[in-house]
């Protein structure tokens, strides 16, 4: 037994360690909600009117999230040193030595993601989600010179260590050794005491089930609810819901999520009688483009065109005379082309709406982890590939961005072609942080489809922008048009200066897009091409979408596009349908290949359906899945929240999506059909994933 001056001697240790803990937890708690008034006060919106209970509910639960979050980060700490007691006197004082050490670290990092948050928040609209992971699948290089650029790094470095010291030097304020000695009983209590309550807040709850992410939907308010996760805990749900995105071992975990038993039930579903085995779903998810004269006696090029930040939003402010957003683009968006106002991207970043058109894919990245190995039945380029025609993937900025260059020549593109052969090309070429500017990749492109016309081909072209991307600059020589970025009033949640520099952008992007249609168009190239235009996300930073009543401009994209009268067959656009991503691909195969095996993807929008709907891959209300339609909306399609529409006839202008408890029977067989839908889309490629569990070699 060890003497009574060692066992006090350790008591001092474990007490005043102790003491600090609990004392640094509350500082950390404390600091994470003055983050979340913070972050309320900048940016809720102005038409924010919610219940006050609501919003102190957010402000509650946030508070029990934080304390867990400090609890689980503290708590090893005093379960290492509890665990040292019985051990010798230098144990317990080398661990209380390293104790400040690992306080810096803690609250270093919980600062940092606290103030990470809040520019995540500006920029995205929402707390940190999965696409932070961007950082490190991303050009790194990149995105650090845009956070260099755009964020004031050094006073956030000052405020980072100045939060931190303040709060290490509350920790230890008062710092002294507990002299009075404890008895066992007193002992044994404050050592249970302390740990009953670590692990109750570690739970956040005292009841059966702990506290969890169904706890944060505090208000049908999107905006509400998204003040309940700091820092920290949005990036563990990012990295839960990364997770989730990972493609395990069993094919039909993603149906089981959706709630089907097998790809049988949720085919009932969509009214495939005769799909009663798994091959016989398959088969159904395998279609037959028309016969097409027109493309049997002359094939047309195909382009498509997908717009860095190209969010619908803006185009509500423009004005060809004060705040003209478009440029030459304009004739095209008014006069010549079809423009479809009601579209939705597949996701809300630039590589998962890549994948989610070209791929078809709910699971994301797929082509950056091992399963991007092999080639998908559902890849949309394959099927131009099988009809002879020559296929490009042309980006303005690297190849090599996301693995773009091995993954999606796998896909089916024979080249895919960057920044370096731009430059090769056009050594004048002048750029920004991301490569060159839009207007070279736009004269690339022009270029590859006179010598497509030259050499008797037929060329698909998909081309990525990155000009309208922070930070936002243009060319020196360019010219913008007027604008007035007063025109957006209250929706602008930047300041003039930044706003006006993202119009900019914008307005270079589209301006660019409208010149190289006019260049294809004088010669003589948009008779036999197929063209369409739409943004990869929604424009970021300028406006915010903090409610669900804002689906439609949280991620809405414009959609152009362009089929010549010869290859209509006497289509008429559905311009005032609800879209997607997902219809672009089939409306370009159902009139540039005749008679041709394409995957089941989405619909042709020349062609008039009955109850079309938009379905997307996005994220919302905690799960993934958005549908949209005249009869209302729905998100998180594993386990649906319903929207209704204010009032009978939806317009984008007037009427706005509030949540329902009791949605309209047509909404409720949309949602059930858009439910079956993507739990196919995500067995389907989920199946064909797992069966390339072991990578192919070249």
């Amino acid at each position: 037994m060890y003497n009574d001056s060692v066992t006090v001697s350790r008591w001092q240790h474990w007490r005043e360690m102790n003491r600090q803990l609990w004392r640094l937890g509350l500082i950390g708690v404390v600091t994470l909600t003055l983050m979340r008034v913070l972050l309320w006060q900048l940016n809720a919106p102005s038409s924010l009117d919610v219940p006050t209970g609501e919003l102190l509910q957010a402000f509650w639960m946030g508070l029990r999230f934080d304390a867990k979050i400090m609890a689980v980060l503290l708590g090893p700490w005093l379960v290492v040193a509890t665990a040292l007691l019985p051990l010798p006197r230098i144990f317990l004082a080398g661990w209380r030595r390293l104790w400040p050490v690992w306080a810096i670290a803690i609250m270093v990092l919980v600062n940092l993601l606290a103030l990470i948050n809040h520019f995540f928040f500006t920029f995205y609209q929402g707390p940190i989600n999965s696409l932070i992971f961007g950082l490190f699948e991303d050009d790194t290089q990149a995105v650090l010179q845009t956070i260099w650029s755009d964020y004031p790094f050094f006073s956030l470095l000052i405020a980072l260590t100045g939060m931190t010291g303040i709060q290490v030097a509350l920790m230890r304020h008062g710092h002294r050794q507990a002299r009075r000695r404890l008895g066992w009983r007193w002992a044994t209590l404050l050592v249970v005491v302390s740990w009953v309550a670590l692990i109750g807040l570690g739970r956040g709850t005292v009841g059966t089930f702990p506290l969890r992410e169904m706890h944060m939907a505090v208000s049908s308010n999107a905006f509400v609810n998204d003040l309940v996760p700091s820092g920290p805990q949005a990036l563990y749900l990012a990295w839960k819901e990364r997770q989730v995105n990972q493609i395990g071992d069993d094919p039909q975990s993603g149906l089981t999520r959706y709630g089907f038993s097998s790809p049988m039930a949720a085919a009932e579903v969509l009214g495939w009688s005769q799909a009663d085995t798994p091959q016989a779903v398959l088969d159904h998810m395998t279609e037959t483009t028309p016969v097409r004269p027109a493309v049997k006696e002359k094939s047309p090029h195909v382009v498509l065109s997908l717009m860095e930040s190209w969010g619908r939003h803006p185009l509500a402010f423009d004005d060809a005379e004060n705040n003209d957003l478009l440029g030459h683009l304009r004739p095209w968006m008014q006069e010549k082309a079809d423009y479809f106002p009601h579209a939705l991207s597949a996701e809300n970043g630039t590589h998962p709406s890549l994948e989610g058109l070209l791929l078809d894919t709910p699971i994301s990245p797929l082509t950056q982890s091992r399963y991007g190995y092999r080639q998908y039945s559902t890849s949309a380029v394959l099927p131009y590939e099988r009809a002879g025609y020559h296929t490009v993937l042309l980006k303005s900025g690297s190849a090599q961005w996301r693995n773009l260059d091995n993954a999606f020549k796998r896909q089916g593109f024979d080249e895919v072609l960057g920044e370096s052969a731009i430059r090769e090309r056009f050594p004048e070429a002048k750029g920004g942080t991301w490569g060159p500017f839009d207007e070279w990749m736009f004269r690339y492109g022009e270029e590859l489809l006179k010598e497509a016309e030259a050499n008797d081909e037929k060329l698909l072209l998909v081309m990525l922008s990155v000009t309208n991307h922070p930070p936002y600059k243009i060319p020196e020589d360019y010219d913008p048009a007027p604008l007035d970025v007063s025109r957006l009033g209250d929706e602008l949640a930047v300041s003039p200066e930044f706003g006006t520099s993202i119009l900019e952008t914008y307005q270079y992007a589209n301006d660019n897009l409208g010149r190289f249609l006019d260049r294809l168009d004088a010669d003589g190239l948009m008779d036999h091409t197929l063209f369409a235009a739409t943004g990869d996300h929604n424009t970021r930073s300028l406006m915010q979408y903090p409610d669900a009543h804002d689906l439609f401009d949280q991620f809405g994209v414009p959609l152009l596009m362009w089929v010549p009268p010869a290859y209509r067959d006497g289509g008429e656009a559905q311009v005032d349908d609800w879209t997607s991503h997902r219809d672009i691909f089939p409306t370009l195969w159902a009139h540039s290949l005749s008679d041709a095996q394409v995957p089941w993807m989405g619909r042709d929008l020349y062609t008039p359906k009955t109850s079309p709907m938009a379905l997307t891959f996005n994220h919302q209300d905690g799960g993934q899945g958005i549908m949209i339609s005249d009869a209302g909306a729905a998100t998180s399609l594993t386990d649906p929240t319903y929207y209704r529409w204010s009032n009978d006839a939806p317009d984008l202008e007037d009427s706005a999506l509030a949540a329902t408890t009791s949605p309209s029977r047509a909404l409720e067989e949309q949602a059930k059909r858009a439910q079956a839908r993507m739990a196919l889309e995500d067995w389907r490629i989920r199946r064909e994933a797992l069966q390339a569990d072991t990578p192919e070699v070249d």
